[in-house]
């Protein structure tokens, strides 16, 4: 019941979504859509914005667990930009509103694992093992730069394009792990060897 209550309030906040901004949405037009009081709503979420956040994470834990160790990665992040196209209403409104934190989070979220798996796979070609925190810099660097693209696009509002750039930055990551997982193993080791002399 707990999570299906969750879930009725995340329908009530998307639907009023698709209609109006998040900060002109209250509790009490959540309750009144839902069909439950305000102490139902409280004893789940702490205001809108905390809904807003659960909303979001639900989303991209499911996205997570329905994409990864697919032989395609990119399906990943297609599978997040098909999202986004889905509930466009909550996107939008909720990043023009004041919480382009929440969506930025959420892409975050979502997109890191996929691009983290590109760049290990990657390292598997190299002759010499790259440490883990190479890898999560290239991965964090890459999954910025996505997001960036991505909330560019909401940020105009625009129904299409999205994923033509968003294809042509995952078409310009194939490979540019690897030679950056390189640079950053060699200049680790130059700097090593500076030290030791």
């Amino acid at each position: 019941m707990p999570n299906s209550m969750k879930y009725a309030l995340a329908q009530s906040l998307k639907k009023l979504l698709s209609v109006r901004k998040l900060d002109k949405i209250t509790v009490k037009d959540i309750v009144e859509d839902c069909g439950v009081n305000r102490q139902t709503f409280y004893y789940y979420f702490r205001d809108i914005y905390d809904l807003l956040e659960w909303n979001f994470q639900d989303a991209a834990e499911k996205l997570i667990r329905s994409g990864l160790d697919q032989k395609d990665w990119r399906a990943g992040p297609g599978a997040v930009l098909e999202y986004l196209r889905e509930n466009q209403a909550l996107v939008w409104n909720a990043y023009h509103s004041i919480s382009h934190e929440a969506v930025s989070n959420f892409l975050k979220r979502t997109l890191r694992p996929y691009i983290l798996q590109a760049v290990q796979k990657e390292a598997e070609g190299l002759e010499r093992q790259p440490r883990q925190e190479n890898m999560d810099f290239v991965a964090d660097m890459h999954t910025l730069m996505a997001v960036g693209i991505i909330t560019e696009w909401i940020n105009r509002q625009e129904k299409e394009g999205g994923e033509e750039r968003l294809e042509k930055l995952l078409t310009a990551m194939e490979g540019s792990a690897s030679l950056m997982l390189q640079n950053l193993e060699s200049g680790s080791s130059s700097k090593n060897d500076e030290k030791a002399v």
